[in-house]
């Protein structure tokens, strides 16, 4: 399941990032195939994002699933989005894969410094 391997692949690389106790996704039960393969792909992309280009010290990875969607967030405490931002290949095939399964991708600011990466995935298919 989508948890399972996140927080497989993901552990070595965001574990020093992370609060503790913290989960690293909630119970997502069944997805579609196409929902888990683009829900992971955004989360591994901004990960790597979140490593690569933030200087954060705290990372949190999370997924939920509400009514006919799933909700997959990145957030981190680094150093924001650039001013002004321009989308480089990874940002791009985040939105891609939402897009492909019908669903969006906002990236937006965190309050107290930061990026937010989230994603709605619809659990039916257009």
């Amino acid at each position: 399941m989508l948890g399972d391997v996140l927080g497989d692949v993901l552990g070595d690389v965001v574990l020093p990032l992370l609060p503790e106790p913290m989960p690293l996704l909630g119970v997502l039960g069944e997805l579609p195939a196409a929902v888990e393969v683009a829900a992971y792909a955004i989360a591994a992309e901004a990960v790597a994002n979140a490593v690569r280009h933030s200087g954060a010290s705290r990372l949190m990875i999370s997924a939920c699933r509400g009514k006919g969607t799933v909700l997959v967030e990145v957030i981190d405490n680094g150093c924001g989005l650039p001013s002004p931002r321009t989308a480089g290949v990874g940002l791009r095939s985040m939105a891609d894969r939402a897009h492909e399964v019908g669903g969006r991708l906002d990236i937006s600011p965190q309050g107290s410094g930061g990026t937010v990466v989230r994603a709605v995935l619809p659990l039916v298919q257009p």
